[in-house]
């Protein structure tokens, strides 16, 4: 059952809802009791007192003795079909029992008590019995004296008015509880089908449709849902058009370079001479370097979009990740004339993903060392700037030109003027990264000589 229920959301709001339902129809149900039962002994009380007062009336001093003519009407009270026993006493005032059934005790009233019937139970032989005792004053030849009458009866017929009273309550009251069932069980169902239709359309979308479902279409308490499923669908749109983007560049990138190699293969194969051989073999070996570069900055991309859905945020410094960068790269830069310089006083703690924030450096150092050219200095500097974590790549190279900086960081892009070998995917992987972690790069100071390049992190908090 609780598995059952944790499964059911219809079963579920039905507990929620008849279950207070059903205890009050339990505390209904006892309180009509209560009632039936407060009900069926007034009636008693009632008849109990008119049979006293029959008898009361009929009571007579007469040559001495007070006599106790019992009315038949005051016994046919009691006639039901419970077959209920019913006794009377009548006692003078000295406590003797004029007239009626010995055994039937009156109830103890005291002197001062004010006149009217006193209610008791009690035993009559064998028989528990509701009795009312009264008073009543006699004239005599001495003066005015109290006399007192009981009338008793067993609670056959009492239990029986308490029965139908009560069950014709519970009756009605289950009714109403049927009928309030079948009107949740009804307005669940009613309410519950926008979320089936809802359900439908997802599950009958196109594997490639990502458009939003209509919000307006459901109760205002599912709406959260749909514009977080439609949000969810927006970043799964998103990530599938980087997908096909990544894709349709890579198919692109490595089709040229495989075609070239087959060619090169081609005339190696097709020529006599060793020198010629040898030459076309430097530039098998050319390409397959630049192939192994792109296809490890296509495997970074593809590390970067699976980062992305589930990002594994450490605290990082970025001082030590420059240096560790400058340390494995400075020999390649010198091979290339351009000198690295190191300005990071302070530890810079960001929140990020250590080997992602290298591969940025090291695709900011391979841009300087690309591009900046022979004699030029690269300074990589690690600060906080705008309460952010900043670092910063700066080299006195030629710089870039003003409508290369709008398409800088598309994939597959270079700039028109350059005529360094690259595959426009190391300032692509910059970007991403830095938006992966929740920051972004920036071109600072374009006016300024050379190329400078800055990519903004958020700080550690805990730092």
């Amino acid at each position: 059952m609780p598995s059952l229920a944790r499964q059911s959301l219809r079963l579920n709001l039905m507990l929620w809802l008849g279950g207070p339902v059903a205890l009050i129809l339990v505390a209904s149900l006892w309180l009509s009791y209560s009632r039936a039962s407060r009900l069926a002994t007034l009636i008693q009380t009632r008849n109990l007192t008119a049979s006293a007062r029959m008898i009361a009336e009929q009571i007579r001093y007469r040559e001495g003795l007070i006599e106790a003519n019992v009315p038949p009407a005051a016994l046919e009270i009691f006639a039901t079909d419970a077959h209920d026993e019913a006794a009377y006493a009548v006692f003078d005032p000295k406590g003797n029992l004029i007239a009626g059934f010995p055994g039937l005790d009156p109830a103890p009233i005291p002197p001062d008590a004010p006149p009217g019937p006193v209610t008791y139970d009690t035993m009559f032989r064998t028989e528990a019995m509701h009795a009312v005792t009264m008073r009543q004053p006699v004239i005599t030849p001495d003066g005015t004296v109290q006399v007192t009458v009981s009338v008793g009866e067993t609670g056959y017929a009492r239990g029986a008015l308490v029965r139908a009273f009560w069950m014709r309550g519970f009756a009605e009251q289950a009714a109403l509880v049927l009928a309030a069932a079948i009107s949740i069980w009804v307005g669940i169902s009613r309410e519950l089908r926008p979320l089936t239709r809802l359900g439908r359309a997802v599950r009958d979308r196109p594997p490639n449709s990502v458009e939003p479902f209509e919000v307006d279409t459901v109760q205002a308490e599912l709406r959260p849902l749909v514009s977080a499923l439609n949000d969810h669908m927006a970043r799964l749109g998103a990530y599938l058009d980087r997908q096909r983007r990544f894709l349709d560049g890579a198919a692109h990138q490595m089709r040229t370079p495989l075609a070239i190699l087959k060619t090169q293969i081609g005339v190696a194969r097709r020529s006599d001479s060793p020198e010629r051989v040898s030459a076309v073999l430097e530039k098998v070996d050319a390409s397959l370097t630049a192939m192994t570069r792109t296809t490890n900055q296509l495997l970074t991309l593809g590390r970067v979009e699976h980062e992305r859905a589930l990002p594994a945020l450490r605290r990082v410094d970025l001082r030590a990740v420059l240096r560790d960068v400058v340390e494995e790269t400075a020999p390649r830069a010198l091979d290339h004339g351009l000198d690295l310089v190191l300005d990071a006083e302070v530890p810079v703690f960001v929140r990020g993903n250590r080997v992602l924030l290298r591969e940025i450096v090291a695709n900011l150092v391979e841009n300087a060392i690309r591009h900046a050219g022979r004699g030029a200095v690269a300074t990589l500097s690690a600060d906080v700037a705008d309460g952010m974590g900043r670092i910063l790549v700066a080299d006195t190279g030629p710089g870039l030109a003003a409508p290369d900086r709008a398409r800088l960081f598309q994939r597959f892009a270079r700039g028109k003027g350059t005529r360094a070998e690259g595959t426009g995917l190391g300032l692509t992987i910059v970007a991403e990264v830095a938006e992966m972690f929740g920051g972004f790069v920036t071109l600072p100071d374009p006016d300024a000589p050379g190329f400078r390049i800055a990519v903004l992190l958020p700080l550690d908090p805990e730092a």
